[in-house]
């Protein structure tokens, strides 16, 4: 007669396999709460912060580009910049998320500072996806447009197909106004003030210098937006504004490029945080050391949207500066904490492991 031992082995590991699988599970929910991994799903976490608030403004992280949202105190809103047209998961979804909390209906207000893809890239698609009623773009034309509106001012011409995407679909949004950026341009009311500081030129040899610097002021907060622009435009507004230039928030010109931030420029603005829109790894390394160095000596704070995505800030009753950050409390990789976890349990589960006490045994009657 021929019997066989009970799985009492195969039983047992069954109960192992299941521990490790909870040890290993418990350890992914702690590592994940303690390193803020919540914060990773919340794309527009600041929208549900500042909504009661009369202004805010968004530093949208589209990697190394340029795309500044803002919502001003008479509920118009302005969009700086489209970043550039790999931004797929990160800026039309904020801006729709954000829309839709906030109840927006359209972009009054779209600037294009310039005409590097990393500034408009997205600007067909934002164009095509929400109404927009005034464009701001400058005194650049596209190859189209020289073929058919033809150039009777000697405008500097660009070529890419990037930019004229982006400047085809303004003649193609109905109900749009077209203007050119150029210093003077306001939009303001007792509450706020959006001024063009620059540029002054209509040629630029340095397509970045195209690239308005803009103050925005709410009550007596300011916020200085710079674009691309480099030394050349600094010392534009420098020799025009001189010390009506300090802001509470600087916006690092060309992503931490050492051709902008002059320290001339930052002794003038004072700035108590300044913000880098750049990704984590660029083919330019920006930002660069130099430019690092030279806002830690006037005492600016550094944020950066490749360490702390979307930076959006806003100002309350009593005149505080608020700031919300849609990923500054990540201390986790959550993307390989979730393959190192489902690779785990799959060896955990998967691994075959011989039970060398099942085996068949001869007993005699």
């Amino acid at each position: 007669m021929v019997r066989k031992k009970k799985h009492v082995f195969q039983t047992n590991y069954l109960a192992v396999r299941a521990i490790l699988s909870a040890v290993i599970l418990f350890a992914f929910f702690l590592t994940f709460f303690l390193g803020g991994g919540l914060d990773y799903f919340k794309t527009a976490a600041a929208i549900k912060n500042f909504v009661k608030y009369p202004f805010e403004i968004h530093f949208i992280d589209v990697g190394l580009g340029d795309s500044i949202f803002i919502r001003l105190p008479n509920n118009e809103t302005m969009l700086i910049d489209c970043g550039p047209d790999s931004s797929d998961n990160t800026l039309l979804p904020y801006l729709t998320d954000l829309f839709g909390y906030e109840n927006i209906d359209d972009i009054d207000h779209l600037v294009f500072t310039h005409q590097d893809a990393d500034h408009v890239g997205k600007g067909k698609k934002v164009l095509d996806a929400f109404q927009v009623n005034n464009v701001y773009r400058p005194k650049v034309l596209s190859k189209d447009e020289v073929l058919i509106f033809g150039n009777p001012k000697n405008y500097k011409t660009s070529t890419t197909e990037t930019y004229n995407n982006a400047i085809m679909a303004v003649y193609d949004e109905p109900n749009c106004e077209i203007h050119y950026t150029e210093r003077g341009v306001k939009l303001y009311n007792s509450d706020f003030c959006v001024e063009f500081l620059s540029p002054k030129e209509n040629v630029y040899s340095n397509s970045n210098n195209y690239s308005p610097m803009i103050m925005v002021t709410y009550q007596t907060r300011k916020f200085l937006l710079t674009g691309d622009g480099e030394s050349e435009a600094e010392k534009e507004v420098i020799n025009a504004y001189k010390a009506k230039l300090h802001a509470d928030v600087l916006k690092v010109g060309h992503h931490g490029s050492n051709t902008s931030t002059s320290l001339e420029f930052l002794n003038y603005v004072q700035p108590t945080y300044a913000v880098i829109s750049v990704s984590e790894e660029n083919q330019y390394d920006f930002p660069k050391v130099e430019t690092l160095g030279r806002l830690e000596n006037v005492g600016a704070e550094i944020k950066s949207t490749s360490k702390l995505g979307s930076i959006a800030m806003s100002v309350d009753e009593n005149n505080n500066l608020l700031i919300s950050t849609s990923k500054g409390n990540i201390k986790i990789d959550l993307p390989l904490l979730v393959v190192i976890t489902v690779i785990t349990l799959i060896l955990v589960w998967g691994i075959k492991v011989e039970n060398k006490n099942n085996k068949v045994t001869q007993k005699s009657c």
